[in-house]
């Protein structure tokens, strides 16, 4: 069994880019957390977020992010995620974790 590879990092930084490129060239599947909990759900984060708070929004992230948990996927998260100590530790545990930095423009 492989371990998923999850790509964590701000938001805007390439992350489901990136993450569709590595799925390809890997063999492995691919996901986007954010993409997911809305297609679930039905509904947009800033709709979530609107109707039901940061806090709730965060739980169901942290149940997307269990849900897509699968061996031989490349894990594109939101970029929030990482805010959540559960998330991070839940991360280290299942798989390998990716941070991807973009440098800060001036």
């Amino acid at each position: 069994m492989t371990l998923p590879i999850f790509l964590i990092g701000p938001r805007g930084c390439g992350k489901t880019t990136i993450g569709h490129a590595l799925a390809r060239a890997r063999h492995y599947q691919f996901t986007d957390t954010d993409h997911a909990l809305q297609e679930r759900e039905q509904r947009t984060v800033a709709t979530i977020v609107e109707q039901e708070g940061w806090a709730r929004f965060r739980e169901l992230e942290s149940e997307a992010l269990k849900a897509a948990t699968r061996p031989e996927t490349v894990v594109a998260t939101g970029g929030g995620i990482i805010l959540a100590e559960v998330n991070r530790q839940f991360m280290r545990e299942n798989g390998v974790v990716i941070y991807l930095q973009v440098p800060v423009r001036r």
